[in-house]
């Protein structure tokens, strides 16, 4: 079946993780024109890091035009290596046209999971329930753009790799403060002005946010084994960098 030239958009906000020997399911929205596009088939192939086939060509469904296919816990069998390098390919007809797209994934002992929600938001400004605009119910698409936003840049900045880090609680304070940000910054937008007080709402929240985000340590796991490398020594998601030799220090007891 032949393709296009036409420029469809995958959702793809963060690696894809993998719970190894887990049943779950993997999905892959994709978008033209402001809406999801219309599917008629979905055919679904994971690539190991060694190139072969984990999955070859799995039938994958389509319910509410979202490509989805089931993962069986004996495809992610607990013998597979742990880690990055594994790669999903999606085979989606739309239309009369065959889309080919990819995306990296990673094998896993454990996602990372967001620790708020709506309650934190409330607990701190307990007027936002009350300015909630009346086209939603909740702040979950703000949280959730924040956290993949915190998840991207675990990466990028080289603190990390995020399903390794096993205290999401580190992770609050920074991921409370983009939220809030984002959801000012969207309040200040909608008001066509200059300055105002959500400006300044969202302006300290990016800077407490920025704060934040330099003082986070974490227990990790850098071994993949799913507990703590040291569970009595907290890691700074950002190593010193020294740009000449480092001093030596002396601790008296």
């Amino acid at each position: 079946m032949a393709s296009s030239g036409i420029p469809y958009s995958p959702q793809i906000k963060t690696i894809e993780l993998l719970e190894r020997g887990r049943e779950q399911i993997t999905e892959l929205p994709v978008y033209r024109d402001g809406g999801l596009a219309t599917i008629a088939a979905v055919s679904y192939t994971l690539y190991k890091p060694d190139e072969t086939k984990l999955v070859d060509g799995g039938t994958g469904t389509f319910s509410g035009n979202i490509p989805q296919f089931v993962h069986t816990a004996g495809n992610l069998s607990n013998d597979l290596n742990l880690g990055e390098g594994y790669m999903q390919e999606w085979t989606i007809t739309i239309g009369s046209k065959s889309y080919i797209f990819r995306r990296m994934a990673a094998v896993v002992r454990r996602r990372l999971y967001p620790v708020v929600s709506d309650v934190d938001l409330f607990a701190t400004y307990k007027q936002l329930s009350a300015l909630m605009p009346s086209s939603i119910t909740s702040y979950q698409d703000y949280i959730d753009e924040a956290w993949y936003t915190i998840m991207q840049r675990i990466r990028t900045e080289g603190g990390g790799i995020e399903y390794l880090v096993l205290s999401p609680e580190a992770l609050r304070a920074s991921h409370l403060n983009l939220s809030l940000y984002y959801i000012f910054r969207d309040f200040h937008s909608s008001l066509n002005q200059s300055t105002g007080r959500y400006l300044d709402l969202a302006t300290e929240h990016n800077a407490q946010y920025q704060n934040e985000w330099k003082l986070i340590n974490w227990l990790y796991d850098n071994s993949h084994t799913g507990f703590a490398d040291d569970p009595n020594r907290r890691t700074a998601k950002q190593p010193v960098i020294y740009l000449n030799k480092p001093g030596n220090y002396y601790r008296r007891y």
